[in-house]
């Protein structure tokens, strides 16, 4: 059975977000970067991997870890990947069906566009991959897809054009529909639409959609 794998990483986390969604989901390998280990220690979650340079971890708090049967992965401060992506890479490691990402938004605009980049390397490899925050579940997708009314994250869908147009896009089932669009890079044509029916249907021939499921 593939894995399903959170991975915790140190931009904004909301305490009662992060706590109800562990209620909910049943993760199978939980991976922990940086000082998203600040949050896994409040909230008591159990881990089974810790990566990171550990630049912005108490030391206190990272020789609380090493004591216990936690796998710590340590990096040089002066690398060249984040320590969100070294926790993606290892978790494309584990067989994943799909992989979710909870502290990748932050006050650091850069670390979050490049977070979201991210999305590209499970995408590459057919993985579902998920950003989520109190607010927003963000994914790519390079195929058409279908979104159930009944379990959206929240109530508007943003369809942006990834890094590339999207060519003869079409939506279905939603408020504002589309029939076969070019759906240009530098658009904002894409944001805040909503369903309408109980399933909306996207479909298209070539390009990278960025999808954002936001409560507000």
């Amino acid at each position: 059975m593939k894995n399903k794998i959170l991975i915790i990483t140190g931009g904004d986390i909301d305490n009662i977000f992060l706590k109800e969604h562990m209620l909910k989901e049943n993760y199978s390998l939980i991976i922990v970067a940086d000082s998203g280990l600040e949050a896994v220690d409040r909230l008591g979650i159990k881990v089974d991997h810790i990566v990171g340079d550990f630049d912005s971890v108490s030391q206190d708090l990272l020789e609380k870890y090493n004591k216990t049967s936690v796998e710590i992965h340590r990096f040089s401060k002066e690398k060249d990947k984040t320590d969100t992506e070294i926790a993606i890479d290892l978790a494309l490691m584990q067989d994943p069906a799909r992989i979710d990402i909870i502290g990748a938004i932050g006050s650091r605009v850069d670390h979050t566009v490049a977070n979201i980049n991210l999305l590209l390397l499970p995408l590459g490899k057919g993985i579902e991959a998920n950003i989520l925050d109190a607010n927003n579940r963000i994914y790519l997708k390079d195929k058409g897809f279908t979104i159930d009314k009944a379990s959206q994250f929240g109530k508007y869908i943003s369809l942006i054009a990834f890094f590339g147009p999207v060519e003869d896009l079409i939506l279905k089932g939603f408020k504002y529909p589309l029939d076969g669009i070019k759906l240009d890079f530098a658009s904002s044509l894409g944001i805040s639409n909503e369903i309408v029916d109980e399933r909306a249907i996207v479909e298209f021939s070539r390009g990278i959609l960025l999808v954002v499921e936001a409560l507000d």
